[in-house]
């Protein structure tokens, strides 16, 4: 059974129902486009849920469309599953309204230039070794500000020839072992953290709020807008533009849910051993 298998009974059945010729259209338009993009991936009809939708959000997200337009295509796609299923079609609707991007009115958060990362490398090399190491460990994980100031000595190890970080206790019970996907991050956390004398003190020996100056310091001298969340949004942003997937960013993350790694991944312009670096 093909994706548009029963899409033509699906839009007489919508049209005995009221439904206006345009809306008929923009069902038509809209669930084929997805059927094509499933037949493209090689996608069947049974697929669950994390086996296509992360990757048909991703690749609408990377195409510019907007995450009001994607809601809305989903919103269509899912009016005509459950049909299917209410008519035996399927057995179920493998995704809820709860799985679309997530919509926000707030401004479109924007990664840091490359001349602004430029920028800022130069600027946190000149700290001390605690917090230069402390702010390249965000540039190369996304962990959250407060993530990196909580970890202990042994939450950072060599596994290989690449550095893992063990993040515990974090927001949202988004624990998590992932690599320093950056090189030059991986280089200088580890040099940091052999130097490190292993006790139950913390790693960088630095606040969370002691970190959040020196990012409100750096703005006021340069005038480039930063805090230490931006980080995150631009690691999460330039992974997106290597063509990481979502499911491997919403994990390094560590977010609960797709639609927020979508939101992340707005700030850009595949599996976890693709994203690896040595040292």
């Amino acid at each position: 059974m093909q994706w548009i298998d029963f899409l033509d009974e699906f839009l007489e059945d919508m049209r005995l129902q009221g439904r206006a010729e345009g809306t008929l259209l923009e069902y038509s338009h809209r669930i084929r486009d997805f059927a094509e993009w499933m037949d493209t991936h090689e996608k069947p009809i049974t697929a669950r849920k994390s086996d296509f939708l992360p990757h048909y959000v991703q690749a609408k997200l990377q195409k510019g469309l907007k995450i009001s337009t994607l809601r809305s295509r989903l919103s269509a796609i899912r009016v005509y599953m459950v049909w299917a299923r209410d008519h035996g079609y399927i057995k179920e609707v493998p995704f809820t309204p709860a799985d679309y991007p997530q919509a926000t009115s707030t401004k479109r958060i924007k990664r840091l230039s490359d001349s602004q990362l430029k920028i800022f490398l130069s600027h946190i090399d000149t700290l001390q070794p605690n917090a230069r190491a402390a702010f390249y460990l965000m540039l190369g994980t996304g962990a959250r500000v407060g993530e990196v100031a909580h970890l202990r000595p042994v939450d950072v190890s060599l596994r290989g020839q690449s550095v893992y970080v063990d993040i515990k206790d974090a927001k949202w019970g988004s624990d998590r072992c992932i690599p320093i996907t950056d090189a030059k991050a991986a280089q200088v956390v580890w040099e940091y953290r052999q130097e490190a004398t292993v006790d139950s003190r913390p790693l960088f020996r630095v606040s969370k709020r002691t970190l959040q100056g020196y990012a409100t310091e750096f703005a006021k001298k340069t005038g480039i807008p930063l805090h230490c969340h931006l980080l995150r949004h631009t690691y999460a942003a330039l992974l997106t533009e290597k063509g990481i997937p979502l499911p491997t960013i919403q994990y390094l993350l560590g977010h609960r849910s797709m639609a927020m790694t979508a939101h992340y991944a707005q700030s850009a312009l595949t599996d976890l051993s693709g994203v690896k670096t040595k040292i």
